[in-house]
């Protein structure tokens, strides 16, 4: 059966779950599915290279925990703290992050496919040369990450805070980027990471002041 897109217009797929997921239990560190748990305190947890599948996550503290090299596959985390986590080189599959605090996480040199971001704060954190294909960020606060030399691909965006975000050598081609805060941004001079975004007047104003073009 084709999975059914949650994005019809970006065609994201929404995790999907072979059978219930089972209440309560434990998250291991090589392999876990088809568990569901609610305020587990795995605080600088060592999960690194762990395999994670049709869960569910709820409230849960995974703040300074490791996941580097995880592999993750249709799983939601819902008012989850993600703060400094640790999910450099991590894969990212059919993932749903809804209203999660990750100040400061790690997902550099990852790859996150059909994933969306809710109403989260990600603000500091790190995705450089990270590969995003179909992703969705609804009214996310990622103030001064860095998103540097990462691909997008199929991306979208609805109201959501790059104010200082580092997007140097990061193409924003296809981005709709006229309700979202994109003060500060750091590009490169010749502001060639905008060719093909859409923005705003004011945002244009903005970029041409600092090019040294008087706008009236």
């Amino acid at each position: 059966m084709r999975q059914r897109p949650y994005n019809e217009h970006m065609n994201i797929l929404s995790p999907k779950f072979s059978g219930p997921v089972r209440e309560g239990g434990a998250l291991d560190a090589e392999r876990t599915e088809g568990l569901r748990l609610s305020r587990l305190n795995a605080a600088k947890a060592a999960y690194g290279g762990a395999e994670i599948a049709e869960c569910i996550f709820d409230n849960c503290d995974f703040s300074d925990a490791d996941f580097r090299g995880a592999d993750v596959s249709d799983a939601i985390f819902e008012n989850c703290n993600l703060s400094g986590t640790k999910f450099t080189k991590a894969c990212f599959r059919r993932v749903q992050f809804v209203g999660c605090k990750g100040v400061g996480a790690d997902f550099s040199e990852g790859a996150l496919r059909d994933a969306s971001f809710k109403d989260c704060n990600l603000s500091y954190a790190n995705f450089n040369a990270q590969k995003f294909n179909a992703l969705s960020l609804s009214e996310c606060n990622l103030r001064g990450a860095d998103i540097a030399m990462a691909q997008m691909k199929n991306v979208s965006v609805e109201k959501c805070c790059f104010a200082r975000v580092n997007f140097f050598r990061t193409p924003l081609k296809g981005l709709d980027l006229c309700d979202s805060d994109i003060s500060g941004i750091e590009i490169s001079e010749s502001l060639s990471e905008l060719k093909g975004a859409k923005i705003g007047l004011l945002q244009s104003a903005a970029f041409l002041r600092a090019l040294g073009i008087d706008v009236e």
